[in-house]
């Protein structure tokens, strides 16, 4: 083979440009310790870290979804926890009271640690807000549980599920003496105040819209049935607590109080069946109140602007955050779900019948009072007023014995309503136990991808240098 002096220049100049590029190669990754610098040096890493990237990328943003559900949670289960203690407490608190004599002060001491107790648990927790966003608002997280103003210029229609369990047997004091300078003993003895039983329900609300309030519900047969009540004032009663006694097939509807009261037919029709609901209207409301669209399905019409709109009930409106590769969470719990209504209805219903006993008490010491102002030579003034002082006596007895069955009652409405904050906490638990184990196995997988990441795109740093400092031997010894 006929060797040239131009192939012998070629190659060497070849050669020389294979050195230089090896040790260009070998500087450039001892310098950024990196082994490639452009996807053409090694196609297969190239490959392997977009993968390794777009995955850590995914799994750090995954984390970061995370760290944002972990405080909404956190915020969750401290309002709850907050919420479930105070119901405990408010629970103990009913008992002790139930189980005492109350006098007209302790009376007034109940009443104001009860509302104290409502106001922590709607005003401070469940109208809790995280980074300006309610937390149990569901959807609406810029929209507050409670209202913040009085408000009159919206009127809500609410429908109202009712459990049929929760109709119940109310006893309460029927009729009682009243004073009339023209009434003899005889008669205040036959106004005898009378222990008497019904069926009630409360709705969420009082001083409701004198309008019609309309019960519906499913019978036996599956009909549907649809009653309208006969609104009763407490302003026209003519005998103490007619309006808590309606005829056998008869509705009545207090506004003033929230009162539902079913006759003994119409309850025995509706134990039967199923899916009872009452619908009525409500336009005033004051600061403090729950929003009706927070909890029932409800239609509103703006009074000033004629705007109206309609609310579905918010039983699932799940805020979810994507926690893992097609997966998601939801982090947020409503408070239909888990604050019940009934705690505060419980405290009114309470506040009724600390106020019939005032009242009571307030007529037996104006009768005390014309006793004593009475001429006791006036043998019969006297035998009347007496007569009707023991009637009032006893119908305070009667009344003391309602609030005591009331306080009963409370205890139980608290011991519901912790069961279902209980179940919202085990849910809201189950469902932080998934994000705390979620994020263990993330932060885990993102460790592997970046040790795997680092394997694929990294260089050696002594194995660098080694084959760095070679090339340059080998391109100074074709210089020379």
């Amino acid at each position: 083979m006929r060797v040239t002096n131009s192939m012998m220049r070629n190659n060497s100049l070849l050669n020389m440009q294979k050195n230089k590029n090896a040790y260009n190669k070998y500087l450039m990754q001892y310098n950024t310790q990196s082994k490639i610098q452009r996807p053409s040096d090694d196609p297969t890493i190239a490959v392997r870290a977009l993968k390794y990237r777009t995955t850590l990328a995914e799994v750090t943003q995954y984390l970061k979804n995370i760290d944002d559900a972990t405080s909404w949670m956190d915020a969750t289960e401290k309002s709850l926890s907050d919420i479930s203690d105070v119901v405990g407490n408010m629970q103990e608190y009913c008992t002790q009271a139930a189980n005492g004599t109350n006098s007209s002060d302790n009376r007034k001491d109940i009443l104001a640690q009860l509302k104290e107790y409502s106001a922590f648990i709607y005003e401070q927790d469940a109208n809790a807000d995280y980074n300006g966003r309610y937390l149990f608002t569901g959807y609406r997280t810029d929209v507050p549980l409670l209202f913040d103003a009085v408000s009159t210029n919206t009127t809500y229609t609410i429908t109202e599920d009712i459990d049929i369990n929760k109709i119940d047997k109310y006893q309460y004091v029927y009729g009682g003496a009243v004073y009339d300078e023209n009434k003899t003993a005889s008669d205040y003895a036959n106004e005898a105040a009378q222990f008497k039983t019904t069926h009630r329900v409360m709705v969420s609300y009082t001083n409701c819209d004198e309008a019609d309030l309309t019960v519906q519900y499913t019978d036996k047969d599956g009909n549907v049935q649809n009653i309208t009540a006969i609104r009763k004032s407490i302003g026209d009663n003519t005998i103490n607590n007619e309006h808590l006694n309606p005829g056998e097939d008869e509705v009545y509807f207090i506004p003033e109080t929230g009162e539902v009261v079913f006759g003994d037919n119409i309850y025995d029709s509706i134990r039967g069946g199923s899916n009872l609901s009452v619908t009525y209207d409500k336009s005033e409301f004051q600061e403090g109140d729950i929003r009706p669209e927070h909890y029932f399905n409800c239609k509103t019409v703006d009074q000033v602007t004629g705007v109206t709109a309609t609310y579905a009930k918010p039983a699932s409106q799940n805020m979810n955050y994507q926690i893992y590769f097609s997966q998601t969470l939801s982090v947020n719990t409503m408070a239909c779900n888990a604050v019940d209504t009934s705690i505060a209805r419980m405290i009114d219903d309470v506040t009724n019948v600390c106020n019939d006993i005032d009242t009571l008490e307030a007529q037996i010491k104006s009768v005390e009072k014309r006793i004593e102002d009475c001429d006791e030579n006036d043998t019969t003034t006297l035998a009347n007023l007496n007569e009707l002082k023991n009637q009032l006596d006893t119908q305070l007895s009667l009344q003391k014995t309602v609030l005591t069955k009331t306080l009963g009652a409370a205890v139980t409405t608290c011991q519901k309503a912790q069961d279902k904050i209980g179940v919202a906490i085990a849910d809201h638990g189950s469902r932080y136990s998934r994000l705390t184990i979620t994020q263990a196995k993330l932060k885990q997988q993102k460790t592997d991808t970046e040790e795997a990441k680092s394997d694929n795109e990294d260089a050696d740093l002594g194995e660098a240098y080694i084959n760095f400092s070679e090339a340059d031997l080998l391109y100074q010894a074709t210089l020379n």
